[in-house]
């Protein structure tokens, strides 16, 4: 990738993935509100768990975002470049088809201050609700 320190805004994400411009391939990482590397290339998912579920269709953007939910403690948001439906995965399990408002309600699920132990609960609340499919948590 190509390392950089800027701040995460609108316009620079727009700019960066705009088609054709030389960060429009592969991942931005960010890491404390600042955008530190554009154009990575991310770990694809090892898991086989695309050969077993209907996301077997899924391109190497998605693959990539998956494989990179499993190697590391990433949250990892993916637009798809074809239809623009968003996904998010953490920790090798994926949720596709995200309007706007889930995915903010999920990223602030892990990014709003809450207090030491409190935040423990909020998280591991979740993270059960995400992946079960229980919509009471916001």
């Amino acid at each position: 990738g190509v390392r950089l320190n800027a701040a995460v805004t609108p316009e620079l994400l727009l700019q960066i993935f705009y088609p054709n411009t030389p960060l429009h391939d592969g991942a931005v990482i960010i890491a404390d509100n600042r955008i530190v590397a554009g154009a990575c290339v991310m770990p694809l998912s090892a898991s086989g768990i695309l050969t077993k579920s209907p996301e077997r269709q899924m391109g190497l953007r998605h693959r990539a975002a998956l494989g990179t939910s499993e190697a590391t403690d990433a949250i990892t948001v993916v637009v798809s470049e074809e239809t623009g439906s968003i996904s998010i995965a953490h920790s090798g399990r994926m949720i596709r088809r995200l309007d706007s408002e889930r995915l903010e309600n999920i990223l602030l699920a892990f990014y709003r201050p809450v207090d030491g132990a409190a935040s423990r609960v909020r998280i591991s609340d979740w993270l059960r609700s995400l992946f079960t499919g229980d919509q009471r948590i916001k």
